[in-house]
């Protein structure tokens, strides 16, 4: 994993509920996985657009000694998508929720922890891989070849490529995009089929994100053709 972290930790204030929130740092690893070949890619989709994608959790505490769960993302209407997984056995709802609004380059990405303070270390998360390849979209990043696979935008690296994103609960989220997919040649490094977010808590320790934390990201999709 790459070192070169930014361990600072900034408090803002959070508008709209008057409540305190850390900043949560970032940093990037590099690529990996095999690559994909496809036939084209479109440059628009919506939250919707992503339904059928898996959201895969790890957990590092969990009541029932569950390591992994998975959970697909469901169009919940025209233009929003949503995922919710795990199982709180206290309150019988679901542990976390991966939420899509609209235009999945315009908008902030949000994933929450949904457990109630009680029991809310109980369901530590230490990583998250979102998989587009069954909604027939891929993440596309600003390209580190500087040129755009044909049919994509310019791309949003996770966070805008900041070092910090906003949210509350872990220290840190390390970032990796998995399984380069192309049209011919070789990929160009701007579009993938997974993007895998490790987290870490205040001692750099996997984890760090239980049922009071939440985070923003910025991430873009383009809808592709097998």
């Amino acid at each position: 994993m790459q070192k070169s972290l930014f361990i600072v930790s900034l408090l803002i204030p959070f508008l709209g509920n008057g409540m305190a929130s850390a900043q949560i740092n970032v940093s990037g690893s590099p690529d990996t996985g095999s690559p994909i070949k496809v036939s084209a890619f479109r440059s628009t989709v919506n939250g919707a657009g992503t339904a059928n994608a898996q959201v895969h959790v790890w957990y590092r505490n969990h009541y029932a000694g569950v390591i992994h769960e998975s959970a697909q993302v469901v169009a919940i209407s025209s233009t929003d998508g949503e995922a919710l997984g795990g199982y709180n056995p206290h309150t019988g709802g679901p542990l976390w929720r991966l939420v899509i609004r609209g235009d999945t380059a315009a908008n902030p990405w949000l994933f929450e922890g949904l457990t109630n303070t009680a029991h809310m270390h109980l369901y530590e998360i230490e990583r998250i891989e979102i998989d587009l390849l069954t909604s027939f979209t891929a993440f596309d990043r600003r390209s580190l070849l500087r040129r755009n696979t044909r049919g994509t935008l310019r791309g949003i690296t996770f966070a805008h490529g900041a070092t910090t994103t906003p949210g509350h609960g872990p220290m840190l989220v390390d970032y990796r995009y998995v399984n380069p997919l192309y049209l011919r040649g070789r990929p160009k490094g701007d579009v993938f089929a997974k993007l895998d977010l490790h987290l870490f808590d205040g001692l750099m320790s996997p984890g760090g994100f239980n049922g009071t934390s939440w985070m923003d990201f910025a991430v873009d999709t383009a809808p592709f053709t097998p």
